[in-house]
């Protein structure tokens, strides 16, 4: 099997990386899961001095979630269809994937963060968003042109 599909390397970046990333991203989920389920249920006092807006914490566990699978379709459609990612996409989808949803665990500590008024603030947020929309929709585009 492992002449199949490379090893995950650091210094070599190939497929794997998005399964990696994904794997990653559902441990860290399954973390949010159990930190908002002691906020939330088992009332844990210095947990919710940390995260006093848990459900910020839901919504990134999910969107790790929606991550990992989104990382995965890529993966096994790509590998399926025999489209080869450059490796500049590859890296840009799991900085996007892990990015997106930091966002979320930084509201769930200050409700007020990403709330910005400037014109300047508003267009760094929207910089924030461009990885993962730069690597799945080119993912997607591949895929489609692939197939249609």
């Amino acid at each position: 099997m492992n002449e199949i599909i490379p090893q995950a390397s650091i210094s070599e970046v190939t497929m794997s990386w998005l399964l990696v990333t994904a794997a990653a991203a559902v441990l860290f989920s399954l973390f949010e899961a159990w930190l908002a389920t002691l906020i939330i249920y088992v009332k844990v006092a210095a947990l919710k001095k940390l995260f006093p807006s848990p459900h910020n914490l839901i919504k990134s566990h999910v969107d790790y979630l929606l991550m990992a699978a989104l990382l995965g379709t890529v993966y096994f459609s790509c590998l399926h269809l025999g489209i080869a990612l450059p490796k500049y996409i590859i890296v840009i989808l799991c900085i996007g994937a892990i990015y997106n949803p930091f966002g979320f665990i930084l509201k769930a500590m200050n409700p007020g963060a990403g709330s910005v008024d400037s014109v300047l603030g508003k267009i760094a947020l929207c910089v924030g968003f461009l990885p993962a929309t730069i690597g799945f929709g080119y993912s997607m585009i591949a895929i489609l042109g692939r197939l249609v």
